[in-house]
């Protein structure tokens, strides 16, 4: 969810059923996402109508607050939750036959131990043991009282375990484990049997060896073999009888694969689940998977599922991968070295920080605890992981970089799941196919690897018979399943033929790491030619909160009695779903069609937050007549959250808003363009300027170019002298441009506008006037300021003639002569 239970949850619209194709091939691909009822449907047995477990052959139907029936069913079961408290005792071998390295291997390894256990109030206590050769002497050094692992208690569990030492022979170097085993029960007995496991973790690398014992002194070699192996048999009842779980693991040169055995299964054999992966076993490791072996054993007593990753001398990465499965974990490295540093980035790349930041700090859904840190070994723990490849960066300094880094993570999940019928009413004595899917994280795909630990049982039970009918299922593409390794596990079943009521199909998917998850299908047999039937379906849809999906639900009765079919919501616990309406009467006769109602709680009562990516929620919604399934169609619902009121405007008026903003688009496009077009019309770019003396002959021209805010601003210069010049000046006396209608306004002093027309000639001041043309594209023949000369030049638009001492001024339509130079420094 997201995740909605995890990981955000994300929408996979489905398609709704089609009657043309098998209805189980087509429910199997719209039970992908339910992300709410993880935690929400993990209610206890105890809660539910007898009818509704496993094996139960009572009445198949509840009630609701009304009296009225409707199917239910069962949820899984509170147990085995991650943070259950266990009790462990873990015994060190500190003989003296003990490779270089194998103690620093096993320190670690107990260090690991007191970082990944998932719950602050187990407890822990830690002892090294060898042999005694004196009566001074003693078997067992408990370096590690028992204690509680929160906080504080695994960082001084990791701290004591570093008290273990290597026996000398003269300090009692054989194997005991006699004296280990009887420390362990002693110290895990001492509180009282609250319910919680007794866990004994035995580390050795040899076999047992008291022959320099003190307790055995004066006794053939024989005689005290005998002696020690009904002593060593005497402890293991004591630990069967104290409900202490022994999981031996040698390691070294020379282990005896035998004896381990023989105390794994001397001590109580019931694990924390019904699984025989669960249940104590010894192992035999190389002392370089020392840790590793150890983390199994103990996942395995946790039923917490422990994947491995990668290893690598530092500097350098480790990865190790967290399954969709997960909703908690605790990422476990063993550095090899207090002194590497190590640095976490969550499958999306984040830096989880000391201070909790990092992967899912925005959206609040993940949570991460250290512990550890400045250890050889140490653990970061998140509830609500991001699936995916975590990546863990070392850092070393010089002279501590000799040491292989690994890591791995330990994590407990949840799952639902669903079980469905081909035909949801059988009749007594026809086959039926069954199918559990296996529902996870909204938008999360398990891949092989999270599907293989996985095993899904079932059974059938009813009136009129008293054996349990077992019900094969699995997803390996054969047979009757369809596709391999897709979460759908799928078999048949036979209805006895002695059936003659209420019929449950129940189904349980368990795995180690996940917490079992136990489904119920009542329903009933058909009767022969059964006349009343009904159809279903409830389309895929996203809504907010408090909104509602609508589907049709088609009845036909061609029975002479009336029948009520009863509408509920199954698989959904704790998701808000509700179906309107509960009941639909069908007279007699009767076919008909009507809308179906499904109803999603607010955002108060959903059970789970809601983001905008969505929250997928499962289950599926069934109809009855009586005890009987008549048909059930599956869900496909995803909740997002409320949008903001913008959000809101835009999806109730897009249709208008966006035809709206291109026509708004366009009427601000013409009116700017019809602004352009006026100012490129109205500019003074082009206009010629002439200076005209007394007798209207030019004495200075200029032409203008665009000015501030389309004015060509000038002053008259020099006026009173022999040689008056236009000069392009901001804010001058003068300015001009262009009208609209083909003339141009002149702006002069105080005197306000005045419109002229093109070659209109205006007096300025004493004997000069001023005339304005349209130049464009000519351009002015240089000239003697003042006066016509002798090489003056006359310019008429089409020719150019030389007239030497003459000089004419006409119209802006006729020829002038240009007797004033451009200056040297055009205006721009």
């Amino acid at each position: 969810m997201t995740y909605t239970t995890g990981a955000v949850g994300r929408a996979c619209a489905r398609a709704s059923t089609t009657k043309e194709r098998p209805l189980l091939a087509v429910r199997a691909r719209a039970y992908r996402l339910a992300a709410v009822a993880l935690a929400a449907a993990q209610l206890p047995a105890s809660a539910l109508p007898a009818a509704a477990l496993p094996g139960a052959a009572g009445p198949a139907l509840g009630t609701d607050a009304a009296g009225r029936g409707r199917p239910v069913v069962a949820a899984p079961a509170a147990t085995g939750a991650s943070d259950d408290p266990v009790d462990y005792a873990v015994a060190v071998d500190e003989s003296a036959s003990l490779g270089a390295g194998e103690l620093d291997r096993e320190k670690d390894a107990v260090a690991a131990i007191a970082v990944s256990d998932p719950s602050p109030r187990s407890r822990m206590v830690v002892f090294g043991f060898a042999d005694a050769r004196t009566a001074t002497q003693s078997p067992v050094d408990e370096v590690c009282p028992m204690r509680q692992l929160d906080t504080v208690g695994r960082e001084q569990i990791a701290e004591c375990a570093g008290q273990l030492r290597e026996r000398t022979p003269q300090g009692g170097s054989g194997t005991d484990f006699i004296s280990a085993v009887r420390q362990g029960v002693t110290r895990l007995k001492e509180a009282p049997d609250s319910g919680r496991p007794r866990v004994l973790f035995l580390l050795t690398d040899g076999y047992l060896d008291v022959k320099d014992s003190y307790r055995y002194r004066g006794l053939d070699d024989r005689t005290r073999d005998e002696q020690a192996n009904e002593d060593l048999a005497r402890a293991l009842r004591e630990a069967a009888d104290a409900k202490v779980q022994i999981r031996p693991l040698g390691f070294g040169r020379a282990v005896d694969r035998e004896r381990l055995d023989e105390m794994a299964a001397g001590g109580y054999r019931d694990g924390c689940r019904d699984l025989p992966q669960t249940r104590p076993q010894a192992e035999v490791v190389d002392a370089e998977n020392l840790g590793r072996a150890l983390e199994t054993a103990f996942a395995a007593a946790r039923c917490l599922y422990r994947d491995p990753g990668s290893r690598t001398r530092p500097p350098g990465d480790l990865t190790v991968r967290v399954s969709p499965l997960a909703t908690e974990g605790t990422i476990v490295v063993s550095k090899g070295d207090p002194l590497v540093t190590a640095t976490y980035y969550d499958p999306e790349g984040h830096r989880i920080t000391d201070s909790g930041d990092g992967a899912g700090a925005g959206d609040g859904e993940s949570s991460f605890e250290f512990t550890g840190r400045g250890k050889s070994v140490e653990s970061l723990r998140v509830t609500r992981p991001l699936a995916g490849d975590w990546r863990v960066h070392l850092e070393a300094p010089a002279g501590h970089r000799d040491r292989t880094a690994s890591i791995s993570v330990l994590w407990q999940g949840a799952v639902r799941s669903d079980i469905r019928l081909e035909k949801p009413s059988p009749s007594a004595g026809e086959r039926t196919r069954v199918e559990v899917e296996v529902l996870t994280r909204a938008g999360v795909k398990l891949d092989e690897r999270d599907l293989r630990g996985i095993t899904v049982t079932g059974q059938l039970t009813g009136k009129g018979f008293t054996q349990k009918v077992p019900i094969a299922l699995a997803d390996d593409g054969r047979g009757q399943d369809e596709h391999g390794l897709d979460g759908v596990f799928s078999g048949t079943v036979t209805v006895p033929r002695d059936a003659t009521g209420d019929l449950l199909f129940s189904s349980t998917v368990q795995s180690v790491g996940l917490r079992p998850d136990t489904r119920s299908y009542p329903t009933g047999i058909a009767p022969p030619n059964a006349k009343f039937g009904a159809v279903l379906d409830i389309p895929a849809a996203t809504v907010h909160p408090g909104g509602k999906v609508t589907g049709t639900l088609k009845v036909s009765n061609r029975d002479t009695a009336a029948h009520t079919v009863r509408l509920a919501v199954a698989d959904a616990a704790g998701t808000g779903l509700s179906v309107d309406p509960a009941e639909v009467p069908v007279e007699p006769g009767a076919a008909r069609t009507l809308d179906v109602t499904v109803r999603v709680a607010d955002a108060e009562a959903l059970g789970a937050p809601v983001d905008d990516d969505g929250t997928a929620l499962g289950g599926k919604v069934t109809a009855a007549d009586g005890t009987r399934v008549l048909d059930d169609a599956p869900l496909s619902i995803t909740v997002t959250a409320v949008p903001s009121l913008p959000r809101r405007i835009w999806d109730a008026w897009w249709q208008l808003i966006v035809p709206g903003a291109f026509v708004l688009v366009a009427v601000v496009a013409a009116l700017l363009t019809r602004r352009r077009v006026k100012r490129l019309r109205i500019a003074p770019g082009g206009l010629l300027l002439e200076l005209l003396g007394a007798d209207g002959t030019p004495v200075c021209s200029r032409k203008a170019r665009t000015g501030r805010g389309n004015w060509y601003e000038f002053d008259l210069v020099d006026a009173a002298t022999d040689s008056p010049r236009i000069e392009r000046r901001n804010r001058g006396a003068y300015a001009v441009r262009r009208d609209l209608a083909g003339g141009v306004v002149l702006r002069a002093g105080g005197q306000g506008e005045r419109t002229l027309r093109l070659g209109e000639q205006l007096a300025l001041t004493g004997a000069l006037s001023l005339r304005i043309a349209d130049g464009r594209g000519r351009r002015p023949v240089p000239g003697r300021r003042g006066g016509p000369s002798a090489g003056g030049r006359s310019w008429t638009p089409g020719r150019v003639t030389a007239k030497a001492g003459a000089s004419s001024a006409t119209d802006h339509t006729g020829s002038y002569a240009a007797s004033a130079p451009e200056p040297e420094h055009p205006d721009i």
